[in-house]
């Protein structure tokens, strides 16, 4: 059985190029509600990343678990 306790967003944007390779700069924001779906998590972090000067390049959901039997 899984139960899972935290639930966090991971903006991943755009760092540029350095030394030819993409750098990728991150935020995360956590305490993101357990019942948030896959969408409503997109959508969030699309709209966090518009006030962002860099440009988006993936929204990651975040999970805690607990594992038992």
């Amino acid at each position: 059985m899984v139960e899972i306790t935290k639930k966090s967003l991971k903006l991943e944007l755009d760092g540029g190029v350095v030394d030819g390779k993409q750098k990728i700069d991150s935020k995360t924001y956590s305490n993101i509600s357990l019942s948030a779906t896959d969408e409503n998590i997109l959508s969030a972090g699309e709209l966090i990343s518009g006030l962002q000067e860099k440009a988006l390049i993936n929204v990651k959901r975040i999970e805690e678990a607990i594992i038992t039997e």
